[in-house]
Order: C-alpha cells, then structure tokens, then sequence
C-alpha cells in the first residue's frame, strides 16, 4: 500500500472509531433517561415485562401492552469473535459471514444479535448470540404478539435487538429524533450563548460604524490638516520671535550707555546690535585707552578691537572697530 493509501486508512479508521464512540455515548445517555428515545416494552416468556433502553433492561410492573419478545439467556447460543479491522458501513456483512460458519443450525433457521465494539488490538471484537427462528414464532403467538414484532435476546441483564426489518424502522425513526434534539440542543446553546455574544457583536458593529466614519471624514479632513500644519508652524515661528524680542538688547539703553562712557574726542560712525553683542566703529584720540575705558564700564563686558586701529591722518585720530557684549543697565564691573 502507497504512502498515500495508509494514510487515507488511517484517516478512516480514526473517523469510523469517532463515529462508534459518538453512537456509544449516545447508547449510555439513552439507558441513563438522559437522551430521549423511542423505547419499547418487551414481555419475556415467562410473561414478565421489561422496559427496553437500547440495551439496559428495567423490569416494568403493570398490564402494559408489550410491542416485542425478549428471550431469556439459557434459550440462546452466546459467543465472541474477532473481526479484522475495516469501515463501520461493512460490519454488518462480516458479522453475517462470520454466524454463518459459528452457528450449529444453517443461517435462516435462526435470529442473531449482536453488538460490535473497537479492539485496542486493532479490528472489531464482537459478542453474538443466537436463537432458533421457530421457538421466536411459538414465543411471540403464545404471547399475542404480531408475527414481525422486534426480538431482543438477553444476555448478563442487558438486551441485545434481533437486527430485523422492525429494528431498522426503529432506528431510523430514532436517528430522525437524535437531530430534532440536536437541532433543539443548538437552538437552546445559540439562546443561551445569545446575551453573553451581544456585547462583543455591539463592540465590533461600533468599531465598524467609527472606521466607516472615520473613513468618510478623513478626506474632509485634509484642508484643515493642512491648515493646522501652516498654523503650527506660524506659531512655531512667533514663538520664536517672541522669544527673540525678549533677548533683544534696548536700543535706547545702549545709546545712552554708549554716549555716557565714550569721552568727548570721540563720536562713532556705525553700531551694529545682534543679540546682546555690540559692534561699534569710530575716530577716537586713542583706541587703546579708549577699549581700557569701556572694559570698565558696568554695563558693556568683553570690550575688545576686533581689527587692528589704523591712524586717520586727516582727522589726526585713530579708526576703531570694537565688539563688546551688553551686560545691561544693573551689570556690574
């Protein structure tokens, strides 16, 4: 067999051992009253009734009308055989071939039960049991039963169903009740489940409503992005300025200071004010004495000749050009 081949076998193994343990949880919940079924009332032969659950037996008091036979134990023919493993759907024939070499009495002679079950070995173990199809017919007329009323054969104080025409309809009416109760189980499970989903489909419609508007604002929104950008950057720009406006020296102040400190032999041609650094070029007697001078002024510190003094021979004076920093009016020395 290919690789591909022992995988796909695999794979069905494992769904048909999933579908057996479903049906077996099914068959458990069904004899503990927990899952609704379409039980059956049987009459042994002795004349006792019982109420038949898939296979538990419950002895029933009362006159109730029994709808199918159940033989005893010590009137049938109980074994196990081991079947090789293969899909649940080809069970049934393997079972039929398998009675037809075990049973002492040819096949239509006699009614079978059976019940098949996973080995951990691999393959299928199965419990059988038979009994002879004419003692079935004397049982159910002397008990009024119908001719083709279910047989159940008990075994250890469980019933196992003669796999007939009757039991295939009961089956198919029970697997018709299995979905409308499941169909009710999702109903009652989405009912339940409803009010605790609710916040979470509110949450997720309100997100989708805030992208959606968000969505159409947003190409609204990119004039006045724009606009908020320019406005940033112009206030950007006058803070700045502001700041810039509260560094700058006082014009007047410096004059003033300038025309108080410089002695009368001099008079300036330019002042230049950037910040708080000053420049200033004139025609004094002597530019050296006169730096020495504006060193010791309180409110100009730094005083010092940016270029070298040149003698103006015209004037008979000395050219200056010195740079000094604004200490301000209560500057000190």
């Amino acid at each position: 067999m290919t690789a591909k081949g022992q995988l796909y076998r695999r794979v069905q193994v494992a769904q048909d051992r999933l579908a057996w343990g479903f049906g077996d949880l099914r068959r458990i919940l069904i004899e503990y009253g927990v899952w609704p079924s379409l039980g059956r009332v049987a009459v042994s032969t002795d004349g006792r009734r019982w109420a038949v659950a898939e296979t538990r037996l419950r002895a029933r008091s009362g006159a109730s009308k029994a709808a199918a036979l159940l033989v005893p134990e010590s009137e049938c023919l109980w074994g196990t055989a081991q079947i090789p493993d293969m899909p649940c759907q080809a069970l049934e024939s393997a079972v039929e071939e398998m009675l037809w070499r075990v049973s002492p009495l040819p096949r239509e002679q006699i009614v079978a039960a059976w019940q098949a079950t996973p080995d951990s070995q691999g393959g299928w173990s199965v419990e059988w049991g038979v009994c002879r199809r004419s003692d079935c017919d004397a049982w159910r007329a002397a008990q009024g039963l119908a001719v083709d009323a279910p047989v159940y054969l008990a075994r250890q104080g469980r019933a196992f169903a003669v796999r007939g025409p009757r039991w295939q309809t009961q089956q198919r009416r029970q697997r018709w009740m299995n979905a409308v109760v499941l169909a009710l189980a999702l109903l009652v499970l989405g009912a339940v489940a409803l009010p605790a989903l609710m916040p979470l489909v509110l949450k997720r419609e309100a997100v989708l409503r805030a992208v959606q508007h968000i969505g159409g604002v947003e190409p609204k929104a990119v004039p006045l992005r724009q606009q908020l950008d320019e406005l940033r950057q112009q206030a950007v720009l006058a803070q700045e300025l502001q700041q810039n406006l509260g560094k700058d020296l006082p014009l007047a102040s410096v004059i003033d200071a300038l025309s108080q400190a410089l002695p009368d032999d001099t008079w300036l041609d330019r002042i230049e004010v950037n910040g708080s650094e000053i420049r200033i070029s004139g025609l004094t007697g002597n530019a050296t004495e006169l730096a020495a001078h504006l060193g010791r002024q309180p409110a100009f510190a730094e005083a010092r000749a940016s270029v070298a003094s040149v003698r103006d021979n015209t004037a008979n004076k000395e050219r200056f050009t010195f740079e000094m920093r604004w200490r301000g009016e209560g500057g000190k020395p």
